[in-house]
């Protein structure tokens, strides 16, 4: 592990985050999502991808994204020049992580490819550099070890741009500190984390959705109901403004259908059993 490097700034017991330094690997859809809470919230931000051209993009997205925000009033004037001036581009992971108090990965959720990520930075890391990996299902347990840091790694999973909610999984070699530190550091930047306390496939709202979703497949599919009369039933059982057909629109439907889950040698429960009707459903555009 790397001794020399000085990780600068971080949460004081105000909750500011004035010159912290965070690393995102990876700066697709997710880690440029990030990247815009993180720089808006007073952190000094790297960005790094291994894909010619991504991080540049990133780049052109958070400027129009803070832009909008502004615009609408969601960020006080002078966020978006304050963010942008936060934010820098590394040409290599070593650049990217080199004073960072914390890294996030946001790679795709393979775990050969993650763990060959994590051997990559372990030498590139400062002893008390925080790894947190943004999975969607993988365990911390399958790829810790990796990091040559399981103290200090936990995964977190994050949602949309503009959604609070993070939920927080440790490893169970994760120590007590680093769940304080990163809980700490989540709630400075505006998030709101939510702690699991022990280790699973998947995180416990998406598993309790997934199986939300699979009992509506399986309704809609065998024409018990039909989706606009289980969201209404839904709307008025539960008193929200949408119903689970909706939220798989507003989700995007397509991903859904076709989205991966954890591989067979590693799977510990079974996938969404999808309908045959499903791919019809999203030719047509007909579902919700």
């Amino acid at each position: 592990m790397t001794t020399g490097a000085t990780t600068t700034g971080g949460t004081t017991a105000g909750g500011t985050t004035a010159g912290a330094t965070v690393a995102v690997i990876g700066a697709g859809t997710m880690g440029r999502r990030l990247a815009f809470d993180f720089a808006r919230a007073g952190c000094v931000v790297t960005l790094y991808d291994a894909a010619d051209g991504v991080a540049e993009s990133a780049l052109r997205w958070l400027s129009e994204h803070l832009n909008a925000w502004e615009g609408s009033g969601r960020l006080s004037p002078g966020t978006t020049q304050a963010s942008l001036a936060r934010l820098r581009l590394a040409q290599s992971a070593a650049e990217a992580v080199d004073v960072a108090a914390f890294v996030f990965e946001n790679v795709p959720e393979r775990l050969a490819l993650k763990r060959a990520l994590f051997a990559r930075l372990a030498p590139l890391l400062a002893d008390e550099t925080i790894l947190v990996s943004n999975t969607s299902s993988l365990p911390g347990s399958l790829m810790a070890d990796a990091s040559a840091r399981p103290d200090r790694f936990v995964n977190a999973n994050f949602s949309h741009l503009g959604h609070q909610k993070v939920e927080v999984m440790p490893n169970p070699g994760t120590s007590s500190d680093t769940v304080l530190r990163t809980t700490d550091f989540l709630r400075a930047t505006g998030f709101v984390p939510i702690l699991l306390r022990q280790e699973q496939f998947g995180y416990a709202s998406n598993r309790v959705w997934r199986a939300v979703k699979k009992e509506v497949l399986r309704q809609v599919a065998a024409g018990v109901i039909a989706p606009q009369d289980l969201d209404r039933a839904w709307m008025l059982d539960w008193e929200v403004p949408m119903g689970p057909c909706a939220l798989m629109d507003r989700i995007d439907w397509m991903s859904f259908a076709t989205s991966s889950t954890p591989t067979p040698t590693i799977r510990t429960t079974r996938p969404i059993d999808r309908p045959s009707s499903s791919s019809r459903w999203c030719r047509t555009g007909s579902w919700g």
